[in-house]
């Protein structure tokens, strides 16, 4: 009998093979420091004049963004259903309640790991440069999403609220956590810093004796 199942299981083993490992799945750090506050699933933080949101999303909600803020139903970053995800994305909100106006930069706001790697938050331009290493042209629809990112410093002006995603390459599966943090420059030159710490969610949580 077994001479028979031979070919089935050695079918069974290679497709097994050929499936990407899945992706790990991060959560909000509670256990971390953090200059803000989790409210369901995101962070939320800021100062007397400003406030922010960062709240991670997935492939759907990124989506919904995207479609949301340009009537495009086009997602850049998607992942092929035979792969895994490709990279990680958050939506941020940045509120100014001040009487004059901020900046922000979104090259300032550093993904840290837990093994000091430092990521900066992926654009339009890097994509593009990634579609010709492989001999590819970026599609020219794909220009059209660039208003749901955040790529280049703005201004907010009193009163306004900003809102875009930043997006980066997916850190290694064996990486236990990282920092997003964020910096904000005031009227008065003053850098307002803001971060929001994530854990792999397959960690253990500390117990009373660490």
């Amino acid at each position: 009998m077994l001479p028979l199942l031979a070919p089935f299981l050695c079918c069974a083993l290679a497709a097994a093979a050929a499936e990407p490992a899945p992706a790990a799945q991060f959560e909000p750090d509670t256990e971390a420091a953090t200059t803000g506050a989790l409210q369901g699933t995101t962070w939320v933080g800021g100062g007397p004049t400003w406030k922010v949101w960062v709240k991670q999303l997935d492939g759907d909600e990124r989506l919904n963004f995207i479609e949301r803020m340009t009537g495009l139903a086009i997602d850049p970053y998607a992942n092929r259903p035979d792969e895994p995800p490709a990279y990680h994305t958050f939506l941020v909100v940045i509120e100014n309640d001040g009487p004059t106006g901020l900046s922000f930069n979104p090259q300032s706001a550093w993904l840290k790991t837990n093994k000091n790697k430092v990521l900066l938050p992926q654009g339009l331009a890097d994509l593009s440069f990634n579609y010709r290493v492989t001999g590819r042209e970026l599609p020219a629809a794909y220009e059209n999403v660039q208003g749901a990112l955040f790529e280049r410093a703005i201004s907010v002006a009193p009163g306004d609220t900003a809102s875009g995603l930043l997006i980066y390459d997916r850190v290694q599966r064996k990486t236990k956590r990282w920092n997003l943090g964020l910096r904000v420059t005031l009227s008065d030159g003053e850098r307002a810093a803001f971060n929001a710490p994530y854990r792999r969610s397959d960690l253990k949580k500390k117990g009373p004796d660490g």
